[in-house]
């Protein structure tokens, strides 16, 4: 693409030269903050940040929530939602969006009201061109490393005239959008891979390996037969909860259903803005720990631990016993079969959340092979899903070339490296 006839020095590195005919001011020029509060209950549609977008929950007693949404500030269409804590701990996730809804949003977040004479939308891609670049990671003080407006106010922000601002927007708009539909396509082949995966691993460790074995009936309707001489358990057999206080300074471990427990990632909800400065209440988990999401188990937000670390009070915690082979137990109990349980047995409270007692989770039947025959069926599934892994992988790597291309899109377009024509 063609570059403008003349640059400028910007005065700051991360922007290097821009167009010599571009504003160079400071955020305070361009923007306000919000300081409206829903200190009457008037708003009761609650936002949230997720993955660099704002969008509407869909029930506001959803996840971990507030005693009440007094303090949430009123965000209206175009105020540009940044999430400004802990700046230290989290060097990846997207934490500048632009809201199209009006409703409330944490006031943990800083709200910014664009001022009438720029767009919004070019706004918002500076920012979070601001943010991609991680020059967002500089800026921020206090113990959490918290962004304040008073940061804000003085960011250097770089504004080309309003034709070239909306001419820019909606480049980039159509530009994301080909990209977007692009990153689509490459995620339902994961998808599709990821269900070919998940029905090998659910007949290998419910039906075994050998076809001509006599079976019996399981009493599980979305099971049926497993091999007769296969003993049907319960999860009591295995699982002992144990609540032991960790290290507050240890390492802060999540729950997801997509891999289980993980290093805690500030880009999985908003939730974590709720984590409290005190974390001497957490509950210590050691690697082979089996840590379960008590109200989001039934999606699969269960598995053992890798990792030594700390997690929410509101998890339970068990020590694994009475099975040789951990990683059979951990395989199998990933499989969809044991998410239907973890349904099965939890009792729905609200929209998106069912709860599971203790009881009811060590009622949850498991399946158990001789201990002679679960390496074999671990070595089996290995064998049949390595073809499938890696046409996982190739396609998560073509996401983050898309997502790469993405990013350098936007940002050689906002600073004025290429020009939109």
């Amino acid at each position: 693409m063609a570059r403008y006839e003349k640059y400028k020095d910007s005065g700051e590195q991360w922007l290097g030269q821009v167009p010599d005919h571009w504003e160079i001011i400071k955020g305070r020029g361009v923007f306000e903050e919000n300081v409206e509060t829903n200190k009457d209950l008037s708003e009761n549609t609650v936002l949230s940040l997720s993955y660099g977008k704002i969008i509407k929950k869909r029930d506001i007693n959803e996840g971990l929530v507030p005693a009440d949404y007094r303090g949430y500030q009123i965000v209206n269409p175009n105020y540009i939602i940044i999430r400004c804590t802990d700046l230290q701990n989290d060097k990846v996730s997207l934490r500048t969006a632009i809201s199209k809804y009006r409703g409330i949003i944490t006031g943990a977040y800083l709200g910014l009201i664009v001022k009438p004479k720029y767009n919004p939308d070019f706004m918002h891609y500076y920012l979070h061109t601001w943010d991609i670049t991680k020059e967002i990671y500089r800026h921020g003080g206090g113990l959490r490393q918290v962004l304040s407006w008073e940061d804000v106010k003085y960011l250097t922000m770089l504004i080309p005239p309003k034709d070239e601002q909306n001419a820019i927007v909606s480049y980039l708009d159509s530009a994301c959008e080909e990209i977007d539909k692009a990153i689509a396509q490459q995620q339902r082949m994961i998808d599709l891979l990821n269900e070919r995966k998940q029905i090998i691993i659910q007949n290998a460790v419910t039906k075994g390996l050998d076809p001509n074995v006599p079976m019996k009936d399981s009493g599980i309707e979305w099971i049926g037969k497993i091999p007769a001489h296969w003993e049907l358990k319960h999860l009591r057999n295995f699982l002992t909860m144990f609540s032991e206080k960790g290290h507050p300074d240890a390492t802060l471990l999540s729950v997801t259903r997509e891999q289980g427990v993980i290093l805690r990632s500030f880009d999985i909800e908003e939730n974590h803005n709720f984590i409290p400065d005190d974390l001497s209440g957490y509950k210590h988990v050691r690697k082979g720990d089996f840590v379960i999401n008590k109200m989001k188990s039934w999606q699969g937000s269960y598995g053992l631990s890798d990792y030594d670390g700390i997690v929410s009070p509101a998890y339970f915690t068990c020590k694994l016993n009475g099975i040789d082979n951990k990683q059979f137990f951990s395989t199998a109990i990933r499989c969809k079969a044991y998410t239907h349980f973890f349904m099965q047995y939890s009792k729905g409270i609200r929209i998106g959340q069912w709860d599971l007692d203790p009881a009811s989770m060590k009622a949850i039947p498991f399946i158990l092979p001789p201990k002679d025959e679960q390496q074999p069926i671990l070595d089996h599934i290995a064998d049949k899903t390595a073809q499938i892994v890696k046409g996982i992988a190739s396609y998560e790597k073509n996401i983050e070339l898309l997502q790469e291309r993405k990013r350098i899109i936007i940002n050689d377009v906002v600073t004025g490296k290429i020009k939109v024509s």
